[in-house]
């Protein structure tokens, strides 16, 4: 469940990156679950307003919008709460105990993404026609404000992640996947700082591409809701866009994405061979207890 969380609205990232086509409340929902915090029921339970306040710092909002809003997001958590919580917990439970037979294998993680990325359609699909009832609402002005945040967005962006020398990408890369992994595992030793370095060392630098297909499909998005065609061409358009973000990506792009993905994968593998006891234990203990984390969300009242 380490897998690195993106859009084409936060920030880029190495592996396969189909969740790219989702909101930015898509990707805050699912770093509160997979980030293995101690306060994850707390921040749960304080999401409503959490990401009211995220989504409309791109917007300027009338009262009604901001009703909108906010009976958009509750609906949605309630549902996330009752259909989706416990299979993200019965999914760490299976991986605690594949990771705990000591039998993680590339067959094993490819498993797992796979079911990832059924709940992640699945999520999509609930929310998209609520966010799309939502830009429905939007007047020209408030698209463009719209836009003119995300543009921002890209170039804060640009300048921390890929406006740098490739050098100097790959050494922020390697210390992010470190600092990512300690969470999880806890603090590596030179010879696991070492192995990640040397399958990190050999991905693709892809953040050109990456922003340039942020930037399209940024772009396809302002189209479609400043057109905003009649129904129901309109919300099979949304639909499209947030269940096939990388359909307008070239060919050669998608194959390196693939094949980062792949290496990643094979450095999972590879370090899980390497692990210590003590940090098998408390990659273990994260699975287990936010595994049931969520079980007693669910038990708790909306």
């Amino acid at each position: 469940m380490g897998l690195a969380l993106t859009e084409k609205f936060v920030t880029p990232r190495a592996g396969n990156d189909k969740p790219s086509g989702s909101h930015r409340w898509a990707v805050l929902f699912l770093c509160v679950f997979l980030a293995g915090c101690s306060a994850t029921r707390i921040v749960y339970n304080k999401l409503d307003w959490i990401l009211v306040w995220y989504i409309s710092d791109f917007f300027t909002l009338d009262d009604a919008q901001q009703d909108h809003l906010e009976t958009v997001v509750e609906h949605n958590l309630e549902w996330h709460r009752r259909d989706q919580l416990p299979k993200y917990a019965q999914l760490l439970r299976e991986i605690e105990r594949d990771f705990s037979a000591d039998v993680v294998t590339l067959e094993m993680l490819e498993r797992y993404h796979v079911r990832f990325m059924v709940l992640w359609d699945e999520f999509i699909v609930q929310i998209t026609p609520d966010m799309t009832s939502f830009f429905r609402t939007l007047s020209q002005e408030q698209v463009d404000e719209f836009i003119a945040n995300l543009e921002e967005s890209n170039q804060e962006l640009w300048e921390e992640y890929a406006g740098k020398t490739p050098e100097e990408r790959l050494e922020r890369r390697q210390k992010s996947t470190i600092k990512g992994i300690e969470r999880f595992f806890g603090r590596l030793s030179d010879e696991q700082q070492e192995l990640i370095h040397s399958y990190q060392a050999s991905l693709h630098d892809v953040s050109l591409d990456w922003m340039a297909s942020r930037r399209q499909w940024q772009q396809d998005f302002r189209d479609l809701i400043v057109e905003r065609p009649p129904e129901p061409e309109f919300s099979d358009q949304m639909m499209r866009l947030m269940l096939e973000p990388n359909s307008d990506d070239s060919p050669e792009y998608r194959r390196r994405v693939e094949e980062n993905r792949q290496t990643i994968m094979a450095m999972m593998v590879a370090l899980s061979a390497d692990l210590t006891d003590k940090q098998r234990k408390r990659f273990s203990k994260n699975l287990k207890k936010n595994s049931r984390n969520f079980e007693i969300l669910v038990g708790q009242k909306t």
